[in-house]
């Protein structure tokens, strides 16, 4: 998968600028960076779900925005996905189906055969300590599990290319591990390429083949996390690395709307100085009493 020169301008702000990045076959590829950098944004455009005001997303070698219906429904067969976010995972379920059926519907539009559904579907579940729930709707679960079920969703594909956005946000310890076990298990089983989004820096250390440091807007590190993380202990010492360390600032909103071939929404406005007439009045009574006082220093002196 490759993206290349991605531009994208939301509400008139450049979040992404000129973005380069290759995710290697079969291998995983980790992206991190600071909250807001652009992180889910860029995982929409590799589904399907937002296009980029500019540049290119290619997985095998076909332009995702530039493929007929038929073409796209054949790639996104190709895709196991997960959103992250503010409970942006819930997008990932079914509410009218159990946990189970969640896992079998999908296998049943893949083209599964009946007979290997229920236990490739457990076997998932399983992994990730739902099994007890599989007869449960997903508004009876907690948040957490909720999650780890979407996770099982995007897992029980086996999909050649798997795209996972915070992957650990609102797991415990044991629920963490449970889900990293799951991901290293699905590499085993397929050998599939995966792009996993984390904030968390022994996750990225423990999992990641390739490590990728989206900061401003473009990736600004990339390499095996050994070497991109080499004397970064915590989170404190990430960001003085990398998001304090970039002085070249966030993307500048007509430099990306020149990429994309967009034109301003709005004309550009002179900035006028607005006159609050309260410190008018406030100004206007200082003065008087500093003559007051000067006049009063005069009376004594004379």
């Amino acid at each position: 998968m490759v993206l290349d020169s991605i531009t994208t301008i939301i509400d008139d702000t450049a979040v992404l600028h000129r973005l380069a990045l290759e995710i290697p076959a079969g291998q995983v590829t980790v992206l991190m960076g600071p909250s807001g950098a652009g992180k889910t944004t860029l995982i929409k455009h590799i589904l399907g779900l937002l296009e980029p005001d500019g540049g290119t997303v290619l997985i095998g070698g076909q332009d995702i925005w530039e493929s007929s219906p038929e073409e796209w429904r054949e790639l996104r067969r190709s895709l196991g996905a997960m959103l992250g976010g503010s409970y942006l995972f819930t997008t990932s379920t079914f509410s009218s189906m159990t946990v189970l059926e969640n896992l079998t519907y999908t296998l049943e539009a893949l083209g599964v055969p009946a007979e290997q559904r229920h236990d490739r579907a457990m076997a998932r579940l399983g992994e990730l300590q739902l099994a007890d729930v599989a007869d449960r709707k997903p508004e009876a679960l907690p948040a957490h599990a909720t999650k780890r079920l979407a996770l099982a969703r995007a897992l029980v594909t086996d999909a050649p290319l798997v795209v996972l956005d915070e992957i650990d946000v609102g797991l415990d310890r044991d629920h963490s591990d449970a889900m990293v076990d799951a991901v290293l298990a699905l590499r085993r089983r397929t050998g599939c390429t995966l792009l996993i989004t984390t904030h968390n820096l022994a996750l990225a250390q423990s999992i990641a083949d390739h490590l990728a440091i989206l900061v401003n807007g473009r990736i600004v590190a990339f390499g095996p996390p050994r070497e991109v993380l080499d004397g970064i202990k915590s989170t404190e010492d990430f960001d003085r690395r990398f998001e304090f360390s970039d002085f070249t600032g966030p993307p500048k909103l007509d430099e990306a709307e020149a990429d994309a071939d967009r034109k301003p929404a709005q004309p550009v406005r002179k900035k006028t100085l607005g006159v609050d007439s309260q410190m008018i009045w406030i100004a206007v009574i200082a003065v008087i009493v500093i003559v007051a006082v000067l006049l009063a220093v005069q009376v004594k002196l004379f």
